[in-house]
């Protein structure tokens, strides 16, 4: 049981180690070209009003800090879901969507998943370092955190490359195999 638990916990490690190292490439990327005003106008990247609430309540209790980082889980979701409506702004996501509503089409459905493989596998995630975090509930929403930041920059990338037309292979980074 306990290797299970342990091989369980270095897979997800791994698995959010990936993706912190999505976050970072993007986040270099993002600095080198000019932010899309809908990311900047919808979630505040720098995280100043977690920041804030986390050092009103340093070395206070651990419910203190949860309802920082819930707050922050609710402040990513709300710039999640206007990514979705600045998306069903344009024609393909629309035709993609089957319709330019958010309640229901292809847009909600991929949302319920990725709240629903987010959030299972941020519990098996804080399970899993119980250790480190000494609290499951701090672990999975940290973990929450993380895979929001994950959304928003491949919604940002979504935003931004919607429309964006290629002319050859070269434009696409694509280049041929030489045998």
């Amino acid at each position: 049981m306990f290797k299970k638990i342990l091989v369980l916990s270095a897979l997800v490690s791994v698995g959010l180690s990936s993706a912190y190292a999505q976050i970072m490439q993007q986040d270099s990327a993002n600095e080198e070209q000019e932010k899309s005003p809908v990311f900047l106008a919808n979630y505040d990247v720098e995280q100043n009003e977690y920041n804030d609430c986390l050092s009103k309540v340093a070395n206070s209790s651990a419910a203190g800090y949860t309802a920082c980082v819930n707050a922050e889980i609710k402040r990513q979701h709300q710039a999640i879901e206007k990514f979705y409506r600045e998306l069903l702004k344009n024609e393909k996501a629309q035709k993609w969507n089957n319709g330019t509503s958010l309640t229901q089409g292809t847009f909600k459905d991929m949302n319920d998943q990725f709240v629903a493989y987010r959030d299972r596998l941020c519990s098996l995630y804080a399970v899993a370092m119980m250790n480190l975090y000494n609290n499951i509930e701090w672990g999975k929403r940290e973990c929450m955190m993380d895979l929001n930041k994950v959304m928003l920059a491949k919604l940002q990338r979504l935003y931004d490359e919607i429309d964006a037309e290629f002319s050859n292979e070269d434009d696409l980074g694509v280049s041929e195999s030489t045998n």
